[in-house]
């Protein structure tokens, strides 16, 4: 150890020099023996950034100081794992005899040697502070190094919540350590809820390094809290700790809700649905609804609330409310704050039942009529629409329908019967309801003058008198005050009147008539008459009696009365004269009778029948009018009618057919002959029988004393009796009578709605009998049927028979044509599914019978489910070209009193309204090919008054499309396995019209092909439509090819090479699977198209055909003209009669508009050929209901009317289409379009009735 040296009394200022001695000598005292200075340490500032390397040297030390032990201090710097800075120096490193003790900060702290500077690697904020170097124990430094270290801020404290609103919140923190760099701002995140994520998109940022901010900008009734960072020139701060949770004030809901629905649902009461505001616009609990309403027309005094606390409902009805009325109804949500903005609408109620009518009374009585007079009800309840009139007269009650009401409402009810009591009564009628019933009146009608008197004596008494005898009328009205006795000579024109009064109770009448003139010829006549019990002065003159005449002459009483109208001069006969000649006409009868008998019996014609059949006089019926049953609806009205007949499931629909059902019951009319154990065989249905009083009675063969029995009835058309007959389909022992029938009634057109076998709900089943030839002729009695010709057509038949009867005599009356119109397509069990192709039959067949002929005989199996569709849809076409309006079910109840069962089930009754909704709505779309060019004009016009019963372009687009497609009926498209399979999801095979094909065991979805059936002139699956294959469904395509055994494919698509690849094999790759195989043989290049065959072969049979692919890409955008369209149709067309037994295919990209317009114009094309007429928007709606999609436009479907158009011109410039080559014509049997137009249909001014389609579907 080294001795210590005191120094006393030294001062500042003073240097020292200690010299040490040791043994060896003196040490040299060098710099490091100088004295150290005792004044004031100098201060060294330096500065540092955190993260950075940093190297204090030791002040005072150069290279060459010669150091013992070296000792590094820090004051104010944190401790190693302390919060808490040192109030002392604590000591980082010691040197001591080249041993280096690291007290702190080890992992980067070094002294580095031989500098003895200290290094930080690196340096941070917390080594901040004042460093001190001593050297060799030295007491004090030479400088002290003063280190700031500079770093972000440290994070704010946990913010505090000061106050808040419902919008703003003010927020107060404490600061942090700023690490040596001023604060410059904060920025602050909120979070809405308690786990939703922090907003650090749109933060805020203080303009000052204040300690307080205010929030605003928030959502009411909203869960929030904050977190705070710290800027400074290094940078952020971490986040602090979030404040604690707030949630600001409630204020009224700003949202209101939206009402999806709002309608009346009775006279009384209104329905709305809505749905509610977004949350986010609630500011507050959601406590329910407000709902507030008035008559639109009264004032504000008279609304009334309903509070609705419940948040969950979304539907109420409103009721007890005025019938026919218009309300403002609005609808708010509320919170404990209050309500919201309300939504409001307006809603009418519906019309309901009228009071009754006031004051009924009658103004004037007479024989026959009652003046009435009444006012309007006092609560009409909706729009009055008329009146109906009961007057009751002994238990039997009639009505009169009043239509059009005027201020003061009068009523003439005439054809009453005289001197009878009638009860009279009103009910007012909205559209809807018909009202309560007035006070009854009770009415006696006047007297009237009686029947004519029976003169049962007139004799001449003298030369100069007449002797006349009468009896009392038969019918006397009230009573009988009077005779008129009208005498004349044939001299006058006047007639001379005799006056007798009489009364009621008397019979027999007796009088002279003296102080005539002799040689003269009288004429006499009597009525009786009555003096009216109303009208004082009136009298009432009954009936004359028969006008008899008798000459005046001397001995007169020899001469009798001369009947009317036979000339004087005839002598009177004795009672011997009389009885000669009654015996001479009896005589005279008997021989002609036996005449007749004589002549059945042994005459050689008895086997000849008379030359032609004659008809009954047809009358004109009027079953629509008895109002009280149901009334016409006008054509404009019916589309609403059916919409809300349709409405709840089809309730209406089934309320009237329940009625039908219920107005006529089997036991009122009688079927004794149906029943009769001979002719039961002949029924093929038990429970469908004819009745008896409309039943065809065919004439008696030879021999028998009535004719043969067949199950058929007259049934009433359009204002003509007897305009069809209804018939069961014939059995083989009712051919005979069956085709005698269609001799005698004259019958040129059979309509049959039944295939011969069809499958029913369990098997196939018989439904009728092949009563006509095959091929040539057959004899059925003495009828012989030849068949002509059959025409096959996609849902009917046409064949044309030639009939003879084999006993006629002249041969020029002994054949006739007659034609069978064979629909095919009508289910047994159901309906067809669209009514365009029914209606397009029930026209043409109806057209097709001459206007002189007999009844049109319709029969499906039973003959009365379809077959009573056809007669009323035909019917109702008539009526409503006619009359512009219809009444189908007055029509149904009426014919169901002819035949049992008619129109058999409640669906049946449904589609016979939905076709002739179709019929109004489209109107008549076959178009005539010489009038093709002026529809094409028109249907681009908006106005349309030249020709009227066409619509515009936008109209039969709009009903194109407007067949509902729902999602049910994609269900294979859409199923996972099969959405691959699909090239574009805007074109997908509906369930109904869907392609299937032979499906792999196991393999879900292995049926399925992006292919749909399309319908053609022909065949009802004469088109396939298919997206262009995917790489993965090539063999699936070649399966369809092979299961429906297609010949030849139209490839619309172009073959890229990339999306659109080639499909077919080639001559070096055949196309092969487990079950088939395709092979190439040959291609052909022509300036229209490629062709190229193949075969096809079955690998599990022996079968094998020839398919050939015509390809055409570009088609038909790239034809320069119309002529070419038909070029490529024509190809096809001439290659498929050759070799086509299955479908065409048609594939283009994605099976839509190109594809769907080939099939399109190659069905027209056909139609244009075989029938004159176009009907372009038929196919076109038949081809979307088969593939939805294809008409993305409606200039697609204007390019078929123009295309078709340009095809007719050119074939008519070629070639006149003739009748012959087998082609049904409209030349001779099918003719619509007149020299006058047609009738408009929808009348004039009545095209708005869509709309109301549009909105309700």
């Amino acid at each position: 150890t080294l001795p210590a040296v005191e120094l006393a009394g030294a001062m500042l200022g003073f240097q020292f020099r200690i010299l040490a001695l040791l043994s060896l000598g003196v040490l040299s005292t060098g710099n490091s023996g100088r004295i150290f200075d005792v004044k004031s340490v100098p201060i060294q500032v330096k500065y540092s950034q955190a993260g950075k390397n940093l190297t204090l040297p030791c002040p005072g030390l150069t290279e060459n100081a010669f150091v013992l032990n070296l000792e590094w201090r820090c004051k104010g710097c944190y401790k190693d794992d302390s919060p808490i800075v040192s109030p002392n120096p604590v000591t980082l490193v010691n040197y001591q005899s080249d041993v280096t003790t690291t007290w702190m900060h080890e992992d980067r702290l070094v002294l580095l040697i031989p500098t003895y500077g200290l290094f930080y690697h690196p340096v941070t904020s917390a080594d901040t502070g004042e460093y001190i170097c001593l050297v060799n124990s030295r007491p004090q430094p030479e400088a002290i190094i003063r280190l700031f270290v500079q770093d972000v801020p440290d994070p704010p404290e946990r913010p505090m919540i000061l106050g808040f609103t419902s919008r703003a919140v003010n927020l107060s923190w404490a600061i942090g350590d700023n690490h040596n760099s001023p604060i410059t701002h904060y920025i602050i995140y909120k979070r809405i809820g308690e786990d939703n994520p922090w907003d650090k998109e749109k933060p805020i940022q203080t303009e000052t390094n204040a300690t307080t901010c205010e929030v605003k900008g928030l959502l009411p009734f909203t869960v929030y809290s904050f977190r705070v960072v710290a800027v400074n020139g290094l940078g952020k701060s971490a986040l602090s700790k979030e404040s604690y949770f707030i949630i600001t004030l409630r204020e009224v809901p700003s949202g209101k809700p939206t009402i999806t629905a709002a309608h009346n649902t009775s006279a009384t009461s209104i329905r709305m649905d809505w749905r509610p505001p977004t949350k986010e616009t609630l500011h507050g609990e959601f406590q329910g609804y407000r709902i507030t309403y008035k008559a639109r027309d009264k004032d504000d005094s008279t609304t009334k609330e309903i509070v609705l606390r419940d948040s969950k409902i979304q539907t109420f009805t409103v009721t007890g409310l005025e019938t026919f009325t218009q309300y403002l109804v609005s609808l708010q949500v509320f919170n404990p704050e209050g309500p919201g903005p309300s939504t409001v609408v307006v809603v009418m109620t519906d019309e309901g039942v009228p009071g009754p009518p006031l004051n009924l009374s009658v103004t004037q009585v007479e024989d026959s009529k009652a003046y009435l007079q009444w006012n309007h009800p006092s609560q009409p309840n909706g729009i009055i629409q008329g009146y109906r009139l009961y007057f009751m007269h002994k238990n039997f009650t009639d009505v009169r329908t009043v239509r059009d009401p005027t201020d003061k409402m009068a009523y003439t009810l005439d054809l009453l019967r005289p001197y009878s009591r009638y009860k009279v009564w009103l009910k007012a009628f909205t559209w809807k309801n018909e009202g309560e019933p007035s006070t009854p009146l009770e009415i006696t009608t006047d007297v009237s003058g009686p029947s004519a008197p029976i003169v049962t004596n007139l004799t001449c008494q003298s030369a100069t008198t007449l002797f006349i005898e009468w009896r009392r009328p038969d019918v006397i009205h009230g009573g009988l005050d009077t005779y008129w006795v009208h005498f004349r000579s044939e001299e006058f024109w006047e007639f001379e009147e005799v006056e007798i009064q009489t009364n009621a109770d008397r019979v027999d009448h007796r009088i002279f008539l003296p102080n005539l003139t002799t040689d003269n010829m009288y004429e006499v006549k009597i009525r009786g008459s009555v003096r009216s019990i109303y009208h004082e002065g009136k009298v009432y003159d009954g009936d004359f009696s028969e006008s008899r005449k008798i000459l005046l002459k001397l001995n007169c009483e020899i001469i009798p009365e001369v009947p009317s109208g036979l000339v004087a001069g005839i002598p009177e006969l004795n009672a011997g004269i009389i009885a000669g000649v009654a015996c001479a006409s009896l005589a005279l009868i008997l021989a002609i009778l036996a005449f007749i008998l004589w002549r059945r019996c042994f005459s050689e014609s008895y086997y000849y029948v008379e030359d032609e059949p004659k008809c009954s006089p047809l009358t004109v019926v009027s079953w629509d009018s008895d109002e009280s049953v149901k009334s016409s609806i006008p054509a404009y009205l019916f589309p609403a009618h059916v919409i809300q007949l349709h409405a709840d499931g089809d309730i209406g629909f089934s309320k009237e057919y329940e009625s039908l059902q219920a107005s006529v019951t089997q036991e009122e009319l009688t079927a004794d002959l149906s029943h009769h154990p001979e002719n039961k065989p002949h029924n093929r249905y038990l429970n469908i029988v004819a009745y008896d009083h409309t039943r065809v009675k065919l004439k008696p063969n030879h021999g028998q004393k009535s004719g043969e029995y067949v199950n058929a009835n007259y049934i009433d058309g359009f204002q003509r009796s007897r305009c069809y007959i209804a018939t069961q389909g014939p059995l083989p022992s009712t051919f005979e009578p069956f085709w005698k029938m269609i001799w005698e009634q004259r019958v040129h057109v059979i309509v049959m709605i039944t295939n011969l076998v069809e499958r029913g709900r369990v098997s196939q089943s018989k439904k009728c009998d092949m009563y006509w030839p095959k091929e040539g002729q057959e004899t059925y009695g003495v009828i012989q049927v030849k068949t002509v010709k059959e025409t096959e057509m996609a849902a009917y038949t046409v064949r044309q028979f030639l009939i003879k009867h084999l006993k006629v005599k002249k041969a020029s009356c002994s054949e006739r044509k007659v034609y069978q119109y064979h629909y095919t397509n009508w289910p047994d069990h159901g309906t067809p599914e669209h009514p365009l192709p029914i209606l397009s039959f029930i026209r043409r067949s109806s057209a097709a019978n001459p206007e002189k002929a007999g009844p049109i005989v319709v029969h499906c199996s039973a003959g009365v489910g379809r077959t009573g569709a056809y007669i009323v849809i035909d019917t109702m076409l008539h009526q409503l070209t006619s009359q512009g309006k219809m009444n189908i079910y007055a029509f149904l109840r009426h014919i169901r009193t002819q035949r049992n069962f008619l129109v058999q089930t409640e669906e049946q009754y449904i589609f016979i309204h939905d076709a002739l909704l179709e019929a109004i709505l489209s109107g008549d779309t076959e178009v005539p090919s010489n009038l093709l060019a002026q529809f094409v004009r028109g249907l681009q016009n908006s106005d349309m008054t030249s020709v009227p019963n066409w619509q515009t372009l936008e109209s039969q687009y709009k009903l194109i499309i407007d067949y509902p497609v729902r999602e049910t009926d994609f269900e294979s498209a859409l199923k996972a396995y099969n959405i691959p399979k699909n090239r574009n999801m805007d074109f997908l095979p509906p369930e109904s019209s869907r392609v299937y094909i032979t499906p792999h065991p196991g393999v879900e979805g292995s049926d399925y092909i992006n292919a749909s059936w399309m319908r053609g002139y022909h065949k009802l699956q004469e088109f396939i439509i298919s997206q262009h294959p995917l790489d993965t469904c090539i063999n699936e395509f070649w399966q369809m090819i092979l299961d429906h055994n297609s010949q030849t494919i139209v490839v619309l698509s172009e073959v890229d090479g990339q999306e659109f690849n080639m499909f077919w094999p080639t001559q070096y790759l055949d196309v092969e699977t487990d079950t088939f195989k395709v092979v190439f043989c040959e291609e052909n290049h022509s300036s229209l198209c490629v062709s190229r065959d193949f075969l096809i072969q079955s690998l599990q049979d022996d079968y094998e055909a020839k398919v050939r692919i015509i390809e055409k890409s570009g088609w038909p955008d790239l034809c320069a003209f119309p002529a070419q369209l038909f070029e490529l149709i024509t190809e096809v067309m001439n290659h498929t009669l050759q070799y086509q037994n299955g479908p065409l295919v048609i594939v283009d990209r994605y099976g839509g508009t190109e594809a769907a317009t080939f099939s399109c114009l190659m069905t027209l094309s056909k139609q244009l050929q075989y029938e004159n007429v176009a009907d372009t928007y038929l196919y076109a709606k038949l081809h979307h209901i088969m593939r939805p999609g294809v008409w993305r436009q409606k200039d697609d479907y204007l390019f078929l009317y123009r295309a078709i158009e340009a095809h007719a011109t050119a074939c008519h410039k070629v070639n006149t289409l003739k009748n012959s080559n087998g082609n049904i014509t409209c030349g001779s049997t099918y003719k619509k379009f007149n020299e006058n137009g047609t009738v408009r249909i929808p009348p004039d001014g009545m095209e708005t009735m869509l709309s109301c389609l549009e909105t309700d579907t």
